[in-house]
């Protein structure tokens, strides 16, 4: 199976790398930053990627980039937990959509490395027939790093002045609301006067190296049971078989259809839906669908932001928005009722990057300062026509020690649907996401993402799928999927999302983005293209969801 595409390829394909920064509001001011750190992951992984790297080397390269940057929530600079220490999440899939993921995992300054490491170890056999891990969390996922010879560093290392402080207005924050219900240890930990008291940690963590040599020594596998299990019992694998349909139609200009009744013309999925690509011929036709994802009213970037030649980028469908549902103008911005004029509590610990929440009086006022820095994230496809996927996040800031977020979990914060090998076209998709990662896990937003756009479906009335084109099933995802999930429509915490999705086909790449945050920072390049293709997609005046795309052509 392993061959497959490898079989099936005749020549060397068009590599390409898609990079995301992160989902909520990206200042003007510091716009040009933004966009110069995803610029510098995309050439590093084109660098990568053109010297023959495979695709995970690529999303590996790329992340390691953000991570590196202070100004994203991953690695070094993440958000602090609520006791002051950086635990960070990361995930990396390959083509055949197995993966390595570590979570709420502290003194290591490049998560994504140790997600590849695991992946690695994951496809290598361990005696006496364990299976080894392909998802490790908290002191676990340090000890395995610190055994593969990745550096452990200090809990200091990690954390920026900027980090601190932010944290340092967060505990105060909490002080005033929650009085002395406050845990001690986060009332006291990382004070501007106190070093941050490790000693619990690493106590901890020789305890547990200890534990895991007389494990060794005692012959216990497999979570305690003594010695390996017997053989298991050969289980025949099921393969879903999809009819490739020989037709494809065109993106519409059109307005958005309601989703509780379908659109004129769709028919209803009866057996295996249709996935071959819907698009248009060519991406920047002049029907008027061009228009620049700066948003209305957006200050343009700087000009010393022009080297990064922010792009207007193809758009499609309409801004979205649900009568009756409450609006936010982004994730750390007050919720503002259709129906009310009172403002809401902000928003400020419940989303991947929390940041300060603007006072009350600067509410319709444009910052100065990133409301939130999130989830950084990155798609590749190499030469061998292989896609990647991976994440990586320092989570929710003031959470509590031990928490997982999105970016450690496979189908939450990244997911790829491998190629069929019975398929002539080799169709895949890679999805990653970024927003409120509690209801990310709650959707399974980025597997269903990508199933939406592999099989050209959305939500219709009844739960019914029914056939659309790659705009509706966006769309759909974003609305009826995410939005409309009873699990997200009916929780007390704003529903923020952004994705970034990529369908490898034999006419194209393409990719897809949508958010209904403020905005969404996006660089994409190929490697017949000279430089990355970098912009910042804000929402503006447009509406509350918006979505976007382009086409890498594959012609060498």
């Amino acid at each position: 199976m392993d061959g497959t595409n490898d079989r099936k390829q005749k020549r060397p394909q068009v590599a390409a790398i898609f990079v995301h920064a992160g989902a909520g509001y990206h200042s003007t001011t510091n716009e040009h930053i933004h966009l110069g750190a995803c610029n510098d992951a995309a050439r590093v992984a084109m660098r990568v990627l053109r010297n023959g790297g495979t695709s995970v080397d690529a999303v590996e390269a790329a992340i390691k980039i953000l991570e590196d940057k202070e100004i994203t929530n991953a690695g070094y600079g993440s958000n602090l937990s609520i006791d002051g220490v950086v635990e960070c999440d990361a995930t990396v899939v390959d083509y055949l959509g197995r993966s390595g993921a570590c979570g709420a995992t502290a003194q290591i300054k490049n998560p994504i490395t140790l997600a590849r490491v695991i992946l690695e170890m994951s496809n290598k056999p361990l005696s006496l027939r364990r299976v080894p891990p392909n998802l490790l969390v908290g002191q676990g996922a340090t000890d395995f790093a610190f055994e593969q010879g990745l550096p452990v560093v200090s809990h200091e290392q990690i954390v920026s002045k900027n980090a601190r402080d932010r944290y340092i207005r967060w505990r105060e924050d909490l002080r005033r609301a929650e009085g002395d219900r406050l845990s001690p240890r986060a009332s006291s930990a990382a004070s501007d006067d106190d070093p941050i008291d490790f000693e619990y940690e690493r106590r901890a963590q020789n305890k547990q190296r200890r534990d895991h040599s007389n494990a060794l020594m005692s012959g216990t596998w497999n979570e305690g049971q003594p010695d390996s299990p017997s053989p298991p019992s050969p289980i025949p694998s099921t393969r879903r078989s999809s009819s490739p349909s020989g037709h494809s139609s065109h993106y519409h200009d059109r307005s958005y259809h309601d989703l509780a009744s379908p659109a004129v013309g769709t028919r209803l999925v009866t057996e295996s839906p249709a996935k071959r690509a819907r698009y248009g011929k060519d991406t920047t036709d002049g029907s008027g669908r061009t228009r620049s994802l700066l948003g209305m009213g957006a200050v343009t970037s700087l000009a010393e932001s022009r080297k990064y030649e922010p792009q207007s980028a193809t758009t499609y469908g309409s801004p979205l928005s649900e009568k009756g549902q409450a609006i936010s103008d982004g994730p750390n911005s007050p919720i503002f009722s259709v129906e009310s004029d009172i403002i809401s509590p902000p928003l400020a610990f419940s989303q991947e990057g929390t940041a300060e929440s603007p006072s009350k009086e600067k509410v319709f006022e444009e910052p100065d300062d990133d409301l939130i820095t999130d989830t950084v994230g990155a798609i590749a496809i190499d030469i061998y026509g292989r896609i990647a996927a991976g994440s990586s996040s320092g989570g929710i800031g003031m959470k509590h020690r031990g928490r997982v977020g999105p970016a450690a979990l496979v189908g939450v914060g990244s997911a790829v649907i491998p190629a069929d090998e019975k398929d002539e076209e080799l169709i895949t998709v890679a999805a990653v996401t970024s927003g409120t990662g509690e209801h990310m896990a709650t959707t399974m937003a980025s597997q269903k993402c990508a199933e939406r756009l592999y099989h050209n479906t959305r939500r219709s009335r009844g739960g019914v799928d029914i056939e659309a084109t790659e705009e509706e099933a966006m769309e759909s995802f974003v609305q009826a999927d995410f939005m409309g999930h009873p699990g997200v429509s009916g929780s007390n915490s704003a529903g923020a999302i952004g994705v970034m999705a990529v369908k490898k086909t034999p006419y194209g790449y393409f990719l897809h983005f949508a958010h209904n945050t403020d905005s969404f920072a996006i660089a994409s390049m190929g490697s017949n293209e000279k430089d990355p293709k970098c912009v910042m997609s804000r929402i503006g005046e447009q509406g509350h969801v918006v979505q976007g795309g382009r086409k890498i052509r594959v012609e060498q």
